[in-house]
Order: structure tokens, then C-alpha cells, then sequence
């Protein structure tokens, strides 16, 4: 029974992963000839692929180099080599590579996986978002715009196909054209490529007695209509004899003669259809020739823009020419120099590297509005080329997948699987529908849930696809596109490069280079969402990862683990949520409200007037007075170490901490000892109006326990002390109204 061939796609991606293997040789100088490679040499090069990769990916490599091992002996320049890894399981060899190179032991699906950096993945989100929001509509209708100019350009005519004609037919067509005397045969009027000279032309005859529909009613062929042909000669032989004759020199025969070329009626205009159309279409004073306006690399300024103008004209019928060197495009090429001379023309500056239709412009009147870094607003385009429309649908394309993906942690394959009207809600909440494809032959149906913005992405991306079924797809259905799906990688690169050389004109800010990755979002976000509570179930859920220990696993674990780059990312947006509740209070401070009693309150009253005059002071942060994030901003630069608690607000400065004194001197000013907090005395320490029920309830609590007459004396003492530091701030709170 012969063996099943491996699929076409298995061998591709074998071949991808062994060029991998050879390059890696190259570098460490291994050698071309892998076969002679050590067992340690390929240990050497799996290792190199686990510290980035999971182990799945890494056994992938395991198992190209076994395929090559099986096909060594028949494979030119590798020599035979036994198993590096005696048949251990591939699996196995993976996880423990990546194991080592990770340090720890378990299931470390995720771990490989790079997070994205904070710095990249905010702008590059702000970024997607802003094209799904705010020029995905223009883009659209510009489009639609498009589509319906295309749709009123004239199309070429449905020419029905001439029916075959039959051997008999061709004969009599011969006899009939021979019978007039006035036809003559063309001849050599000299000997050329071997053709005696007196010789017919047999080639220029067959499309004289044809009107250019055949060029074989002389061809010898073997075995094929042999008599039919010979007596077909014999008779035109028979003419020449008898003087019938017109000799002509060479190629140059059949159009000195008037011959037509040869075409196929069912498929081509003739010259005279052309000529018509073209006549016709100049007649109509409102078209106009389209012509450079500037010196490009097809041609210099004022000379016709051929491609567009044949689009204009013809639509997309086959056989135009308006070369010049055509004797039967010669009518043509007058009437376009004819309506250049008279000005019947339109000037189109058509790019660097655009010419033809894909460089016409369209004025864009409408075009939503952005804020620029200057501080002006306007319009983020006012015209645009089809040719620059194509990328920007393209942009719109890799927003949707980079915002799909990033929101809803679902993997590439998963992304791709999405198809139209596959938002639908899940336990009450909305979520969209795909299939997880990853090692499941069964495909099965699954639910995500999604935001609303996510909502919104995915109806852009219905819209902007031409496929019946799926979102992604090529940007046109033309012959040859693979039908539905998108290479992510080469997608999300095209997008972060187009966004960072338009961004001056976008209104966006820069994404900073780096490696970003479908897969990479499903761990960022797991890092960021991992931090709320109850998350690792959620997130099972969301990840679609085995149920294990109440639907919460260690992949998921994994996923979810902190990173140091979100480990910063995470302290400054505590840092700026502590700014943020200090808004309210700076907004009652410029009102001239007492914000805050206790013995830091001083400070903390400095600080925001001092932020309030900051912003009086400057002309343009007067203007932003209302908005809270510039605010936040400043005061999370004047309250850089800020720690909110329940009780009180701590200004931590380590050389008047109270927590800190108690600490040996090589731990001290690190971190609020929230222990040894003594908020009634460290002058860190601010109490606002939202603490105060505390305190006044803490106050009534200790004089209550103090009149207890069973209280032992110490005890009672220690309350006394403690009721003393309270009644400093609540007697200062209803002192200052801050009850």
C-alpha cells in the first residue's frame, strides 16, 4: 500500500522552518552540509528557538529535522545523520528546552510569548481606534465614490464570438477570392528568411482571403487537412503562374498592403470600432484628455496619461492601441493631437511612482476634522488618488484587526474565522462568534465577549469587505487573491509604518518601533486584565483554555503573569489615579475651601495652589481649565509620591515619616510603612472631607470604651492617648467645616 504524500502546506512550511535551521548553521559557522552536523549542534540550535518561542512552535522545529533525517539520502548536499534526539517524543524535547530557557517547570504555554511594551501599546490602540472612528467613514464613502465613478465609465462592447468555420467553408472562401481577377497574390519581391523570391506569402494571403480571422489556411501540418492544404496551394500557385502577382518586401507586407492584423472578432475591437469610439467620446466637449502636470517617470508635463485616458474611452476592452509606430492606430493618434492642440485637455499631477487611472484625484470637501500638534484644527485630507485610497482601505483593514484582536484576545486564526452578522450577545452581554481552529479538527463554533467599541470595529470591517461570508479578506476579488484571510504580520507592520509617517498630518502620535505580533495581545491584555479581581476565571474564559481547578489554569496563569515593562506601566497609572482624586479637591481649592486638616495639610494646600497658579499663569492650560487629564497631569507632577488610603492621604517624604523611624537606616525611604502609620501626627499625613465619617466614628467608639468601668487602667490609659491624637483632627475638621 504506498504511504499518503504529505500536503502541500506541510511541505512549504517544513521547507520554511529547515531554511530557518541552515541560516542559523551559516551564522554559527556549522557548515552547508547538515547531515554533519553533532547531536549537540542541533540540542544547541532547538535551545536558541525556545528562549522566545513556545514549546509547541519549538517542536515544529523537532519535527522538520526528523522530515529532513528521513529524506537525507536522496537530498544533494546533506549527508545521512541519525536522530539527535533517539526518538524522544518531540514534545517532550520542546518543553524542556523551553523549560530550561525559562528557568522553571510546568506548563509554560504564554510564557515565551513577549508582551507588548506600554509605550507601543497605547499609541499603536489610540491609533487603530482613531481610524475605525474617525476617517474609516470618509474612507468608505470616498470609496463608494469611487466604485460608482467606475461603474459610469463606458464598458466595452459584448462582441458575440464568430462561430468555428468548417474546412469546407475555408475552401470555398479561397476558390471565391481566387475567382476575382482583381485580386492578386502577394510575393517575395525578394528572397527572405529562406523564402525563395516569386514565393507566395502565405501568411499575409491567409488574412487577405480571411479579413484577418485566420493565418493557417496554408500551414502545412502533419497529419492534419494535408490534401486540403496542398490544393489550396496548387491553386494559388496556379495564379501566380498566371502573372497575378503583387510583390512586397518582407514584414513590412501586409500593412503596406493594407492587410488587417490578425484578431479574434469574439475577443478584440477592430481598428474602425476603436477609432469610432474614440471620435464619439471627443465630441463630447465636457471630456477631456487627462495629461501630466508635471515631468514624471513615464513621460514629461502636457503629454497624454495613455492608461487613463484608454480607461476613460474604452473601459477595459482588449486590443487598444495608440502607439505610434501602429500604421492602424495612426487615425487615433491624430485625433488625440488634434484635441491637445484645441486645449480639450485636464492636468493631473500623477506622483512619484503613479500614473494611469490609480493617480486620478478626488477632491474630499467634508473630510473629518483632526487636532494637529500646532494646536489648529483641520481637515485630515482635502483630496485624494484611487491609488492612495487603496492604502488607506488598507489601514482601515489593519485596524480592525489590530482593535478586534487586542480587545478580544482572540488568536489570528480565530480573528480570521470572523464572519458577517457574528455579533450576538452571551449570558447577556454582547460577544461575537468564531471558530477556534487551533488543534481542534472540529472547528467548533465559540463565543468572545466584546465592548462596544469592539462592536463598532467589526461592523467597519463588514463594510469594508467585499467577501460574501468573512470579514478579512484581500482588498478586491480579482483572479488569483487566496479568496478570504490577511497576513496579519505583514498587516500590522504596513500600519504601525504608514501611521508614523503620517502622523504630523493624522493628528496622532508616534508608535515607537518594535515587534508586535497577533499573538502578543492575547498576552498583553492578559496582563493588564489580570490584575482585577477574580480575573484568572474570567480570563480561562476568554482565553478558551482548558477547564482545570474551576476553569482557571496554570496556561492561564501564565498569560496573566506580570511583566516588568507593565510592572512601571502600572505604578504611574496608580500614580495618575491618585492625581485624579485629587482633581475634586483642587477644583474646591480655587474656591478658596479649606480642602484638608491634619498635619500635612499645609502641604498639600501649597501644592494645589501652587498647580492653580501654574495654570493661571499659562495662557493655553487657562484655556484647558475644564479638563480634568491636564490637571491630573500637573498635580501628579506635584504629588509625585501620593498614596491614598482610607483613613487619610499620605505625601510621602521619607525624611518626615513617622512609619520610617522605626526601620533600619539601609530601608528607609523606600515605601510608606502602612503599619506604622500614625496619621494624627506624621506630617505627611492629610485628612479630607471623605475620611472625616471615620474619624468622627472612631472618635464616639474610644469615648464609649473609655467610660467602660471595667477598663483596666493602662488600657484605659492607651485609649485616652488614642481618643487625644482623633480629637486633634475632628476638632479641626469641625473646626475648618471640613465635616
Amino acid at each position: 500500500m504506498l504511504a499518503e504524500p504529505a500536503a502541500f502546506g506541510t511541505v512549504t512550511h517544513t521547507c520554511q522552518k529547515l531554511q530557518v535551521i541552515w541560516r542559523w548553521g551559516c551564522e554559527q559557522g556549522l557548515g552547508q552540509d547538515l547531515g554533519r552536523w553533532d547531536p549537540q549542534d542541533w540540542q544547541s540550535f532547538i535551545e536558541s528557538q525556545a528562549t522566545d518561542r513556545e514549546w509547541r512552535t519549538v517542536a515544529t522545529y523537532v519535527n522538520g529535522i526528523r522530515m529532513l533525517r528521513k529524506v537525507a539520502a536522496v537530498v544533494t548536499g546533506v549527508t545521512p545523520f541519525e536522530d539527535p534526539w533517539e526518538d524522544e517524543p518531540a514534545a517532550h524535547v520542546a518543553r524542556k528546552a523551553v523549560e530550561a530557557a525559562l528557568g522553571s517547570v510546568g506548563d509554560s504555554e504564554g510564557l515565551s510569548t513577549e508582551t507588548i511594551a506600554p509605550e507601543t501599546w497605547w499609541p499603536l490602540l489610540r491609533a487603530a481606534w482613531a481610524y475605525i472612528r474617525t476617517f474609516a467613514p470618509d474612507i468608505l464613502d470616498w470609496r463608494d465614490a469611487f466604485e460608482r465613478e467606475l461603474a459610469q465609465l463606458p464598458q466595452p462592447p459584448v462582441l458575440e464570438r464568430l462561430r468555428p468555420v468548417s474546412a469546407d467553408e475555408l475552401d470555398e472562401a479561397v476558390k471565391r477570392w481566387l475567382a476575382d481577377p482583381c485580386n492578386r497574390v502577394p510575393v517575395h519581391a525578394r528572397e527572405w528568411m529562406g523564402a525563395p523570391e516569386g514565393s507566395p506569402m502565405w501568411l499575409t494571403l491567409s488574412k487577405m482571403i480571411t479579413d484577418g480571422a485566420n493565418m493557417h489556411l496554408f500551414a502545412r501540418r502533419k497529419g492534419r487537412l494535408a490534401a486540403r492544404v496542398e490544393a489550396r496551394r496548387a491553386a494559388v500557385l496556379k495564379a501566380v503562374a498566371q502573372g497575378r502577382v503583387q510583390p512586397a518586401y518582407g514584414a513590412s507586407a501586409g500593412s503596406r498592403m493594407g492587410v488587417p492584423a490578425y484578431q479574434s472578432k469574439g475577443r478584440k475591437l477592430s481598428a474602425r470600432e476603436l477609432d469610432d469610439a474614440l471620435r464619439k467620446w471627443l465630441a463630447d466637449p465636457d471630456n477631456k484628455i487627462p495629461v501630466r502636470a508635471a515631468d514624471d517617470r513615464y513621460g514629461k508635463a502636457g503629454t497624454p496619461i495613455v492608461s487613463m485616458l484608454t480607461r476613460l474611452v474604452w473601459g477595459k476592452a482588449r486590443g487598444v492601441n495608440v502607439d505610434r509606430r501602429a500604421i492602424t492606430s495612426r487615425a487615433r493618434i491624430e485625433m488625440i493631437e488634434k484635441a491637445l492642440a484645441a486645449g480639450q485637455v485636464v492636468a493631473l499631477g500623477s506622483g512619484k511612482d503613479r500614473a494611469g487611472w490609480r493617480a486620478r484625484v478626488m477632491p474630499c470637501p467634508g473630510a473629518a476634522t483632526v487636532s494637529l500638534a500646532d494646536g489648529s484644527n483641520r481637515p485630515w485630507r482635502t483630496q485624494i488618488s484611487y491609488d492612495e485610497l487603496t492604502d488607506e482601505l488598507r489601514m482601515v483593514r489593519a485596524a480592525c484587526y489590530v482593535f478586534i484582536g487586542a480587545m478580544s484576545m482572540m488568536r489570528d486564526s480565530e480573528l480570521q474565522e470572523i464572519q458577517r452578522d457574528s455579533v450576538t450577545t452571551h449570558f447577556g452581554s454582547p460577544a461575537v462568534a468564531s471558530r477556534k481552529t487551533k488543534k481542534d479538527p472540529a472547528r467548533p463554533e465559540l463565543l468572545w465577549w466584546i465592548i462596544e467599541p469592539v462592536a463598532e470595529a467589526i461592523a467597519v470591517a463588514e463594510r469594508l469587505s467585499w467577501h460574501p461570508t468573512h470579514l478579512f479578506a484581500p482588498l478586491e476579488a480579482t483572479q488569483g487573491t487566496r479568496g478570504r484571510g490577511i497576513e496579519s504580520s505583514n498587516e500590522i507592520d504596513f500600519f504601525i509604518r504608514k501611521i508614523n509617517s503620517s502622523r504630523d498630518r493624522l493628528g496622532l502620535e508616534k508608535i515607537p518601533d518594535g515587534y508586535v505580533r497577533s499573538h502578543m495581545f492575547r498576552r498583553t491584555m492578559s496582563v493588564i486584565t489580570s490584575r482585577e479581581p477574580d480575573s484568572e476565571i474570567a480570563l480561562g474564559l476568554q482565553l478558551k483554555h482548558a477547564a482545570r481547578r474551576a476553569l482557571a489554569n496554570h496556561t492561564t496563569q501564565a498569560y496573566g503573569q506580570m511583566d516588568t515593562k507593565w510592572a512601571k506601566e502600572f505604578d504611574r497609572q496608580l500614580e495618575h489615579a491618585a492625581a485624579l482624586r485629587l482633581v475634586e479637591l483642587l477644583k474646591a481649592r480655587r474656591n478658596g475651601e479649606i480642602v484638608a486638616v491634619g498635619p500635612g495639610a499645609a502641604r498639600l494646600h501649597a501644592g494645589l495652589d501652587k498647580v492653580i497658579d501654574t495654570m493661571d499663569a499659562d495662557p493655553q492650560l487657562r484655556a484647558q481649565i475644564a479638563d480634568e487629564q491636564v490637571e491630573a497631569t500637573l498635580l501628579a507632577s506635584e504629588f509625585p509620591e501620593l498614596h491614598l488610603g482610607t483613613i487619610n492621604h499620605c505625601m510621602f517624604d521619607a525624611p518626615q515619616a513617622e512609619c520610617q523611624s522605626e526601620l533600619p537606616a539601609g530601608q528607609r525611604g523606600q515605601a510608606p510603612l502602612i503599619g506604622a502609620c500614625e496619621p494624627a501626627r506624621c506630617r505627611n499625613s492629610v485628612i479630607t472631607r471623605k475620611h472625616a465619617p471615620i474619624w468622627f466614628a472612631e472618635e464616639e467608639d474610644l469615648k464609649t470604651m473609655a467610660k467602660e468601668p471595667r477598663l483596666a487602667p493602662p488600657r484605659r490609659e492607651a485609649v485616652l492617648i488614642r481618643l487625644d491624637d482623633v480629637q486633634r483632627i475632628t476638632r479641626a475638621l469641625r473646626e475648618e467645616g471640613a465635616a
